[in-house]
């Protein structure tokens, strides 16, 4: 009688939901509540995954004299629900549950938690550049030409500035959506949210750059750049520092408010700076060194908002969860495409990740695994 092989099952098989998309993940974000996650391909489709788990990983447990146990899943996941939206280059949370997103026509559209386009927040016959909304005060920045176009909640018509024949690649506000900062290929700019939205910081990049991040009490912003590092600057003191020991492109940075931390990509290990001793006269100051050392770069990174656990994603596909400052870490999967996204959800129990191949999941992580 032939035996079949038992299938070799990982702690990804038992923790996550996957999909797979026809192009390489391009961003990932999650909807205001946290029950919707939209997912952005590099051919500009969205598609969106619903965070409800018929299989939820406690379910799954079971205590046999004293061992945890849990089960595979028996099912598959839900399928992903498609938008109809074409060319685009991201999606933001939006305040009523859905997403914004600017689309190949123009406009920015507003998607429904159903996936529908339900309106054109934002009608114009020119290409939105860039955008970012603030659910803290349900704000909205546009850079569509030459113009900087903020509209407020509490105001149908808009703040605008001329940003000066520049053209702005990335738009991101604070937390407390005060602030707004602008980056253009050559130069930062940051905006005061008033009446006549003048900027009051300006400072020049080195390089293009790939994203901003603010950090949780907008005191800092962090910025990837191409092939030049990371540049950080303190936005009370109006200085900043360019961190450039980087052997590639800056594709991630995230923040852990809990423990005051920078982490970035783009090196061969998780990079990282306590904002105690923030490295401004030294570069080494304040470094912190999490999870191990490798031989691959690393990809994309991300921070438990209100834990102390980052998530690495390397180009070999591997994906690991590390204590800020500690080598210890947990590997949550083992191989795949190179990894483009990583978030996790406000209360650290879900990670959502997608790789270069397509691939999109949600690893959902019992309590039980890090006490």
């Amino acid at each position: 009688m032939n035996q079949q092989p038992v299938p070799n099952v990982t702690l990804f098989d038992l923790l996550a939901r996957n999909w797979h998309r026809p192009a390489p993940i391009r961003q990932i974000c999650f909807n205001d509540d946290e029950t919707l996650l939209a997912v952005v391909c590099a051919d500009g489709s969205v598609a969106i995954a619903r965070m409800a788990d018929n299989e939820p990983p406690e379910a799954r447990i079971a205590i046999d004299r004293g061992q945890a146990t849990i089960r595979p899943r028996q099912g598959k996941a839900a399928p992903l629900i498609m938008t109809r939206v074409k060319g685009a280059g991201s999606v933001s949370a939006h305040c009523d549950g859905g997403f914004l997103s600017a689309g190949a026509s123009g406009g920015l559209l507003r998607l429904s938690r159903a996936g529908e386009i339900a309106e054109t927040v934002f009608p114009t016959g020119q290409p939105v550049q860039a955008f970012d909304h603030c659910l803290t005060t349900g704000s909205t920045a546009i850079a569509a030409g030459d113009r900087l176009h903020v509209h407020t909640a509490s105001n149908a018509s808009s703040a605008e500035a001329d940003l000066g024949g520049k053209a702005p690649e990335h738009i991101a506000f604070a937390a407390d959506g005060t602030n707004v900062a602008v980056a253009a290929s050559e130069s930062l700019t940051l905006f005061r949210i008033d009446d006549d939205l003048k900027p009051f910081l300006e400072i020049p990049l080195p390089a293009p750059p790939l994203l901003l991040r603010w950090s949780h009490d907008g005191r800092w912003l962090a910025i990837g750049l191409d092939g030049a590092g990371l540049c950080l600057v303190d936005v009370n003191a109006g200085r900043h520092v360019v961190l450039g020991d980087f052997p590639a492109p800056v594709r991630a940075v995230a923040w852990s408010a809990r423990e005051r931390t920078l982490v970035a990509a783009g090196a061969y290990r998780i990079a990282g700076w306590s904002m105690e001793t923030p490295p401004f006269d030294d570069s080494a100051a304040g470094a912190l060194e999490t999870g191990r050392v490798g031989l691959v770069l690393v990809e994309a990174v991300a921070a438990q908002p209100n834990g102390r656990l980052v998530a690495a994603g390397y180009a070999s596909g591997q994906v690991v969860v590390a204590p800020v400052g500690e080598r210890e870490e947990l590997v949550v999967r083992s191989s795949g495409g190179p990894v483009t996204a990583l978030q996790w959800t406000g209360d650290g129990r879900h990670l959502a990740m997608g790789d270069a191949l397509g691939n999109v999941a949600i690893a959902t992580f019992p309590a039980q695994l890090f006490k």
